[in-house]
């Protein structure tokens, strides 16, 4: 196994990958990141922007991202939860009363509510009836709130996943609503502008406008070349996926999302807990091989769980796949719809990353201080807890402990670290890190020659045996 950010080692695997990819779609241009922590660690360029063109895609390179967009309206509407402004059980109603015209043909209208619709569990059908794929722009926000008589609920809410872009483009109406902003106006302020990610943006100035690749549809049946695609606005349905952007935007979006659930480190836009809640399993499929987290995806490989969120639209098709406690993940963007392939070869190429290189491990901040060997010492030992539990209380590479089991040991509390707390004035006392007793206080008593002779933690009295 290779280690750190050094992917020399795999760049023929990930070319021979996006070749098959590319050749399987007709893919005129791919563009392919690999971010780790902080960082956009890996960029590879196939292809071209432009069919004739020797015109390689770079980092910046924009294409429209299509559904992505929905990971920015659900951590919209979670920011306005955290403001005091909804809660994410309210029914769609609550927001939106002229919702009560719509059709309930199974399962009720007061269980259409924003959690649901954020997880696609609403029942809604998937577009409005006033969407056309082949027009060259969707129905505007005025014309899908008059129309909403003609919106089915079609399935009952408890049974059954269902895509549904209707249902987040309705998230965008009451984030509008309740923040009095234009919804892209609010992305903007909130969203994008504070993590700095300058060129994912709903609609293109002039030169950002350069900066966009060449979109293309396959050949129409009988034929062989490939076309330009059409540009369709998604106007009234933007929050479903209007958005373009880049590699290196959507890389510092894939780096926001690794600061889920830390303790010690702030986060920007959302809190830690609030984006670790938001990467949570909301439902699961019953092999648990895939679920549904508030606007992600998650699939399953083995040991390994990745958040995914793709998008698709005339010309475009992109991913983004990623690995929380592995803090590392893959950005695909390729010009050609459909093209299946990158939504799978963006979990082939993360899944051969955190293989091959293993886990990034986070660099956190913490207010306690680590204990030194010498110091250690004096409490290093086996103890035995009532009714027969044992922990190995040591130190190793890891610093000072609470041991993994040995074999045949039932263990409370181990693995664990173990640390000094300056804030803790008690002698012999240190704060636990991780395990079942994270955050509780491990207290020694020392016999008279100064070697510890038990402890104590969460309700259990340790006594060494060794």
């Amino acid at each position: 196994m290779a280690s750190g950010n050094d992917l020399s080692a795999l760049e023929s695997k990930i070319a021979e990958l996006a070749s098959a990819s590319m050749t399987q779609d007709r893919v005129p241009g791919l563009s392919i990141g690999v971010v780790r922590g902080d960082s956009l660690v890996g960029y590879y360029s196939f292809g071209t922007q432009a069919v004739g063109a020797d015109k390689p895609p770079t980092a910046q390179t924009i294409s429209r991202v299509a559904s992505i967009t929905k990971t920015f309206t659900g951590t919209a509407i979670l920011q306005l939860r955290d403001l005091g402004q909804l809660e994410l059980d309210d029914p769609l109603l609550v927001h939106m009363p002229d919702f009560t015209i719509a059709n309930a043909l199974r399962g009720t209208l007061e269980g259409v509510t924003l959690r649901r619709l954020m997880t696609h569990y609403s029942g809604l059908r998937t577009e409005h009836p006033l969407t056309d794929w082949n027009a060259p722009s969707f129905p505007t926000g005025e014309e899908l709130l008059d129309n909403l008589s003609d919106i089915d609920v079609v399935i009952p809410q408890d049974s059954q996943w269902k895509y549904s872009n209707l249902a987040v483009g309705l998230l965008g109406h009451v984030i509008e609503e309740l923040s009095g902003l234009p919804y892209e106006q609010y992305i903007y302020e909130e969203i994008t502008d504070p993590l700095g990610l300058t060129n994912t943006r709903f609609d293109l100035d002039a030169d950002q406008a350069e900066l966009k690749a060449n979109g293309y549809s396959h050949p129409l049946p009988g034929e062989s070349d490939l076309r330009d695609a059409p540009y369709a606005s998604l106007q009234g349905i933007s929050a479903a996926g209007q958005l373009h952007s880049n590699v290196e935007d959507l890389a510092k979006w894939m780096s926001f999302q690794f600061t889920s659930g830390r303790q010690t480190h702030p986060s920007k836009v959302l809190s830690a807990s609030t984006l670790a809640e938001m990467h949570r399993a909301v439902y699961l499929s019953n092999d648990w091989s895939n679920g549904q987290a508030i606007s992600w995806r998650m699939n399953r490989r083995d040991d390994l769980v990745l958040h995914n969120h793709g998008g698709g639209i005339q010309g475009y098709a992109s991913n983004m796949v990623f690995s929380i406690p592995a803090q590392t993940g893959v950005v695909i963007l390729a010009n050609i719809w459909p093209a299946p392939t990158p939504y799978v070869l963006a979990e082939d190429i993360a899944e051969l990353v955190i293989r091959e290189l293993g886990p990034l491990p986070e660099l956190k901040e913490t207010p306690f201080t680590d204990v030194s060997e010498s110091d250690a010492a004096k409490y290093t030992g086996r103890y035995w807890a009532e009714p027969g539990a044992y922990v190995d209380v040591a130190y190793g590479e890891s610093g000072f402990v609470l041991g993994a089991p040995r074999k045949g040991d039932y263990t409370l509390h181990g693995p664990a670290g173990l640390a000094s707390d300056p804030a803790v004035s008690a002698a012999n006392s240190f704060r636990t890190v991780g395990g079942r007793g994270a955050g509780e206080l491990a207290e020694f008593t020392l016999d008279l020659s100064g070697k510890a002779e038990s402890f104590r933690l969460g309700g259990f009295l340790y006594k060494r045996v060794d």
